[in-house]
């Protein structure tokens, strides 16, 4: 029975993006990666460290980054999170941290009781600011990503005011005015 939770885990999250349009599918799936990538390097500071264990997973090589959590409900929820809040960076850090609480004193102690997971040596609330550091920093990649920051949006503002400030006659300007 437990196994069935973990691929429900693992699936559930998966098949909501049926209901995700494509174009937000594809706009999201970079930081969704990113985040996977750091929820992996995290399990593996959490492995090495003993922050905490997980004794019962979907394939015994996925010990180290369970994969119904990093790959399924981290990566999945994090499309579906900056579907909804992005662009709205208060709305985003509420919606993370309600879900991060979540998941740290709810469902973290619910894989305890199952016997999935256990505690180690971090905190509820160190996890939920370690947490919060990564909905940070994927914030942060989403608006470079999207040129917001350093990037095409300021540089196309940019060429745009220059353009509009040159003196020069656009080519083909001659040919008209003879």
């Amino acid at each position: 029975m437990i196994k069935l939770i973990l691929w429900l885990m693992f699936l559930i999250p998966w098949a909501s993006l049926l209901f995700m349009d494509r174009a937000s599918i594809r706009k999201y799936m970079p930081v969704a990666l990113l985040a996977t990538v750091l929820n992996s390097i995290v399990n593996q500071l959490a492995w090495t460290y003993h922050w905490w264990t997980f004794n019962m997973t979907l394939f015994p090589w996925d010990k180290t980054m369970p994969l119904f959590t990093v790959y399924g409900v981290f990566l999945v929820g994090t499309m579906w999170i900056f579907r909804f809040t992005f662009r709205k960076f208060w709305v985003f850090f509420i919606v993370n941290m309600l879900v991060d609480a979540f998941y740290g004193f709810g469902l973290t102690v619910l894989l305890n009781t199952m016997g999935v997971r256990s505690n180690g040596t971090i905190t509820p609330i160190q996890n939920l600011l370690l947490m919060t550091c990564i909905g940070l920093i994927l914030y942060a990649f989403q608006l470079w990503y999207e040129g917001v920051i350093g990037g095409r949006e300021n540089t196309r503002k940019a060429s745009a005011d220059e353009r509009a400030k040159s003196p020069r006659p656009r080519v083909g300007s001659k040919a008209k005015a003879r």
